[in-house]
């Protein structure tokens, strides 16, 4: 809809294309209805708010239980749960910035874009590692509280099951995570890319 109506905006009006294009694209961002950069933020939103609940319920839990490796794993949790505000904080302000009214509309959106998709990447990568090492971690500990003292090396097909186990759980993780975070904001920073490319191709022909 909105590429369409941009469309729309530069063959109909009668002023220099590059006035058009800016005040498409502005008008575009400024839209209240279904616009990428409003659906991103709100995705954002819910993240931080279902993540609140689900570590909170978690660490509930694991502080009723006691004992000094539910403590750990409660620290971890926090570690995580700062590291993800930090980085849902920065996002949140690289949203913002998009619809900036005093800045180059078009040079900032491009800069503002590739900030956007860095970040998500390397929250792609940091939950596949995290997933992956939380797992190993709560695995070693486990073994080390079963076995007890003194720590054994632990039974070869104890180790296959554990590591196929590990290999299956990264592989589903990881397709889940390209399935995620496409839908809540690969295809709406796709589609502002998109816009901006085809106002580029207006703009030269």
């Amino acid at each position: 809809m909105e590429l369409e109506h941009l469309k729309s905006l530069w063959n109909n009006a009668h002023i220099p294309s590059s006035s058009i294009s800016e005040e498409g694209l502005q008008k575009m961002l400024n839209h209240r209805s279904e616009r990428p950069i409003a659906v991103m933020k709100r995705n954002l939103k819910l993240e931080v708010f279902f993540l609140i609940i689900i570590y909170g319920a978690i660490i509930g839990v694991l502080s009723n239980e006691g004992g000094m490796e539910f403590l750990l794993y409660n620290a971890l949790l926090i570690i995580v749960a700062i590291l993800f505000f930090i980085y849902a904080r920065y996002k949140y302000k690289i949203l913002s910035s998009m619809e900036c009214t005093s800045c180059d509309v078009r040079s900032n959106l491009n800069l503002q874009l590739l900030s956007l998709e860095k970040l998500i990447k390397l929250y792609f990568r940091a939950g596949n590692v995290s997933v992956i090492a939380a797992y190993f971690f709560t695995g070693t500990i486990s073994y080390i509280k079963t076995t007890g003292e003194p720590v054994t090396l632990p039974d070869p097909l104890y180790v296959v099951i554990f590591t196929t186990i590990g290999v299956i759980l990264a592989a589903g993780n990881y397709f889940f995570c390209r399935w995620y975070l496409f839908h809540l904001y690969g295809k709406h920073i796709q589609q502002l890319k998109n816009t901006l490319y085809e106002l580029d191709e207006n703009a030269s022909a």
